[in-house]
């Protein structure tokens, strides 16, 4: 996208897989988490968890694995694991930095709008030295939502003093761009290696993608 004619009033972005390249993380952490209790499994679980929340993954974990621990003291280790990785290890996604850098010489507000835990968010954009250019950041889980439901977005953009149709989201991940534009909000779509499964065939979800954006950085 160019950026020399930028005609929204704020930018709004997704953290995971939009600016930060964490998809491999993810996709790691819960054979991480057998591995460290000594349970070792041939190819990765990702796809029996990948659309689960926490808790459902502990309670898949202690069905499957036959993990005695409490589902709080599972969570809880799977949380610990996550945290070392965003204080340590995550990395911008290439021209994530030059974007925010540019969109603050433009004056463009911008919000971070992500499902991500307040603790990761906060160790990470420190560590990055990135906090600084957010006018806001908000969490689904401090605003009890989910991405499937429009209000961070909405939330972020009234922040900024901008309608839906004044905004433009940046995210990676299908269903968050379904809602934004759902919303009456203009979607720039980020691509992430993640966005090459099929999970609605025979379309891959960027194909689906860059049917619904506006707006491509590819």
């Amino acid at each position: 996208m160019k950026l020399d004619n930028f005609r929204y009033k704020c930018a709004i972005f997704d953290m995971d897989g939009t600016i930060l390249d964490s998809m491999p993380m993810w996709k790691g952490v819960a054979d991480r988490y057998l591995c460290d209790k000594g349970i070792f499994v041939t190819g990765s679980v990702w796809e029996n968890v990948k659309r689960l929340n926490l808790i459902q993954t502990a309670q898949y974990f202690r069905s499957e694995f036959h993990i005695s621990d409490s589902i709080e003291k599972i969570c809880d280790d799977i949380r610990k694991i996550i945290y070392v990785e965003y204080a340590n290890n995550m990395q911008l996604k290439d021209g994530a930095l030059e974007l925010l850098q540019r969109l603050n010489e433009l004056n463009v507000p911008c919000v971070l709008a992500t499902a991500t835990d307040r603790k990761c968010v906060d160790v990470c954009l420190e560590r990055l030295d990135i906090a600084k250019y957010f006018k806001k950041i908000y969490t689904c889980l401090e605003l009890n939502t989910s991405k499937k439901e429009p209000l961070i977005f909405i939330k972020s953009a009234e922040y900024c003093g901008a309608t839906p149709q004044e905004s433009l989201v940046f995210e990676d991940a299908l269903h968050c761009i379904r809602t934004a534009k759902r919303a009456g909000f203009n979607v720039c779509a980020v691509y992430d290696k993640n966005t090459e499964e099929i999970t609605e065939p025979p379309h891959t979800e960027r194909e689906l993608i860059l049917h619904l954006a506006d707006e491509f950085i590819i």
